[in-house]
């Protein structure tokens, strides 16, 4: 089905989002950020979502914000700036911290402000070899947003993520491997099939405990280490309660394939 800038579907616990407005570049409109966070409060709360995948269509992934859109007015601008981002990043909230794990594949040529942070939100991060990651904010005069700060921290370390949005840069998809900005590259035509691949491994796997490893590592460089040791303990004993830790254990002793279903 088709959800405002957006072509959905859901199989084999993967549920795939495919950025579907090609002739705007797969712009962050009103349209994209409203969807985008619509999509995101659905599926957190979707059992059947095991994994997700996010893709697009067109010659780019997506070339960040919508720069028609906010120089009509200036005036208007910082309300338009505040009317975007609040769904923007609420979904990006909800993507980053819900059981399923998040698969991104950037394709054609690549992404571009905003675009880069949200996929480099993402848990694997794929690139076709094409691909290009453009810091973008600073060459029209603007600071950052959709959690760039947070997501090419995580990735390249504080200080390179740093240099990257002050000098502009753009990456090449090599350069963005080398970076940590990427976790693989795949040849454009088989960038999507690698994607898939990896997305329907995840979601054959223990969602509970995905989604515990993602919250820990989301506060990771927040908490000294006691807390941190704190949080990992009472995570696992919530996991250990799980269906899946037991068929996990059970299977390892039986020397047999475990069988996830998620819960």
């Amino acid at each position: 089905m088709t959800i405002d800038a957006f072509q959905t579907s859901l199989q084999d616990g993967v549920f795939h989002i495919v950025l579907n407005r090609p002739e705007q570049g797969n712009v962050f409109n009103a349209d994209f950020c409203h969807g985008l966070n619509h999509l995101a409060n659905d599926i957190s709360e979707n059992a059947a979502v095991r994994a997700v995948l996010l893709t697009s269509t067109g010659r780019f992934f997506s070339v960040g914000g919508d720069i028609d859109l906010m120089s009509k007015d200036r005036a208007a601008l910082p309300g338009i700036v505040k009317s975007l981002t609040s769904p923007l990043h609420m979904a990006i909230a909800r993507l980053t911290l819900m059981n399923a794990p998040v698969v991104c594949a950037v394709n054609g040529k690549g992404a571009f402000g905003g675009a880069v942070a949200l996929a480099a939100g993402a848990d694997v991060l794929l690139a076709a070899d094409t691909a290009k990651f453009g810091a973008a904010f600073t060459g029209i005069g603007f600071s950052c947003d959709s959690g760039t700060t947070v997501a090419l921290s995580q990735r390249l370390g504080v200080s390179r993520a740093k240099r990257f949005l002050l000098l502009g840069e753009t990456l090449t998809a090599d350069d963005a491997l080398q970076a940590g900005l990427v976790d693989k590259i795949s040849p454009d035509e088989q960038l999507l099939a690698d994607a898939l691949a990896i997305a329907k491994q995840l979601a054959a796997g223990p969602t509970l405990a995905f989604g515990e490893v993602k919250r820990l590592f989301a506060n990771v460089t927040n908490r000294p280490l006691a807390s941190q040791l704190e949080e990992e303990v009472q995570s696992l004993a919530k996991v250990a309660r799980s269906e899946d830790a037991w068929e996990g254990m059970t299977s390892f002793k039986q020397k047999r394939p475990a069988k996830f279903n998620g819960r």
